[in-house]
């Protein structure tokens, strides 16, 4: 595809470039080396900014720049610094603030793990490959959105207040002195540390003269 655009391009320039079937075949395998893992829409987008730039058919050399111009065009870092920026925020991707929610999603699609135990020998190409396809989607008009943490309530809240005040009334204590036995409350409901928390807060409220049960 990207040799006929150019033959169309550039006509006779084309052809005084690579004037024989051989230099044509071997041009052809060096273009497709330089350009593997590049998709269509950017191959495209270059094409249409090698025609404002040059006269003359470019070099593998000064295609590659004009692909370059094109990651900032759209506001897109280029693949390798994408990669480090991901590799930099793995442990907190959604507190980060993203030069381009491409590399967020590349990340994120690759994996945050597995960029954060995998060495750059593995997990780069990978990453690459996701990136260049979203890089495809946004020259095509897609708007990637990044989402927003879902905020889970806490709903243990409210309970742990009502006991508190109620302990308090009980037992005539104040809620600061009563409030380090009611840790347990802030530990996953069902595990083992906060069934063995609260066996601890009931056998000391009871020391105390509290003589309910606290809730599991």
């Amino acid at each position: 595809m990207l040799f006929a655009r150019f033959k169309a391009i550039y006509t006779h320039k084309f052809a005084s470039a690579y004037s024989t079937t051989e230099e044509v075949k071997l041009a052809k395998r060096e273009w497709a080396i330089a350009l593997k893992g590049f998709q269509e829409p950017l191959l495209a987008y270059a094409v249409e900014r090698t025609k404002e730039r040059f006269a003359w058919p470019p070099t593998i050399s000064e295609f590659l720049s004009v692909i370059q111009t094109a990651y900032k065009a759209y506001g897109l870092p280029e693949p390798r610094q994408a990669y480090m920026e991901a590799c930099g925020c793995r442990h907190n991707p959604q507190e980060n603030r993203w030069s381009h929610a491409a590399v967020y999603f590349a990340g994120s699609e690759t994996g945050w793990h597995y960029l954060s135990t995998e060495d750059e020998r593995t997990t780069r190409p990978i990453f690459e490959k996701h990136y260049t396809r979203l890089v495809d989607k946004v020259i095509n008009g897609e708007k990637l959105v990044i989402p927003k943490p879902v905020m889970i309530e806490d709903k243990s809240a409210p309970v742990l207040d009502d006991l508190l005040n109620d302990l308090s009334k009980q037992l005539n204590l104040t809620e600061s002195e009563i409030a380090p036995h009611l840790y347990y409350m802030y530990k996953t409901k069902g595990t083992k540390i906060r069934v063995l928390y609260r066996e601890r807060a009931q056998e000391a409220l009871k020391a105390l003269g509290y003589s309910g049960h606290l809730p599991h």
